[in-house]
């Protein structure tokens, strides 16, 4: 079984993948542009275990979370406006609107930091070489 990070880097290269396939052939690919591009794209789950959400999202509700602005913090208050929406709509308690959210809804990114992007794009195109050099 892979882990929710391995899963997490499989969906962002596959999203990779797609943005270098929609290049105009022949255009030189710039990797941190495409890094930037996936990792702005929409994800298909949150990359969290349910206990751990649940937990940030108690921390911040009682404003007591210790992140700057930055794309976690974006990533905790994403889930819980979700998580607000469906309690107001199904009239029930945040474990209940994380798990329905966490199990239904995808994410509006991979809410992941810059050089984790360029880290993983360099390593698909380093076995892209590899692949290439291989069937030589």
């Amino acid at each position: 079984m892979l882990t929710l990070i391995e899963t997490r880097n499989r969906h962002f290269i596959e999203s990779c993948r797609r943005i270098m396939r929609s290049l105009p052939s022949g255009e030189e690919i710039n990797l941190m542009r495409v890094a930037m591009a996936a990792a702005k794209s929409p994800a298909p789950h949150y990359y969290c275990t349910f206990t751990y959400a649940l937990r940030m999202l108690r921390v911040l509700r009682h404003g007591r979370i210790r992140l700057k602005r930055d794309r976690r913090l974006d990533m905790w208050e994403e889930l819980d406006a979700k998580c607000s929406r469906y309690m107001e709509r199904h009239g029930c308690r945040l474990p209940e609107a994380l798990c329905n959210v966490l199990a239904s809804e995808s994410a509006s990114e991979f809410f992941i930091a810059p050089t984790t992007a360029l880290r993983l794009v360099q390593r698909l195109r380093a076995a892209g070489r590899e692949k290439m050099c291989h069937n030589l």
